[in-house]
């Protein structure tokens, strides 16, 4: 079983149910899992996150992603299209604009 087959098969539908819950507001009451990613720099916590998210992030040598970075994924039904929010602050005024596919997700973060 490859391991794109084995996240689909197994991991994924824990993933949904978690979703299903926090849209529920049962975190309120419970706490529900997530996942942190902590590691040293470049030891490849942003790969991590693409291959969980199959979001692209930025790539480079030296600091590329800077800052702390929140990915909440939400699994959309099949014909309807991906959308994206990023937010951030900066000099204690705050940003956010929408992103229409996976592959502006890493150009928004190094830009911002």
């Amino acid at each position: 079983m490859s391991l794109d087959q084995h996240y689909e098969e197994n991991v994924r539908p824990c993933i949904d149910l978690i979703d299903s819950l926090r849209s529920l507001g049962v975190e309120k009451d419970l706490a529900l899992p997530a996942i942190a990613v902590i590691g040293d720099q470049s030891s490849g916590k942003s790969s991590v996150l693409e291959a969980l998210s199959g979001v692209a992030l930025p790539r480079g040598s030296g600091i590329v992603t800077r800052c702390p970075l929140i990915l909440k994924l939400k699994k959309v039904k099949k014909g309807q299209p991906w959308a994206g929010w990023l937010t951030y602050k900066h000099d204690k005024q705050d940003y956010g604009f929408d992103l229409t596919n996976p592959g502006e997700v890493g150009k928004a973060v190094a830009d911002g």
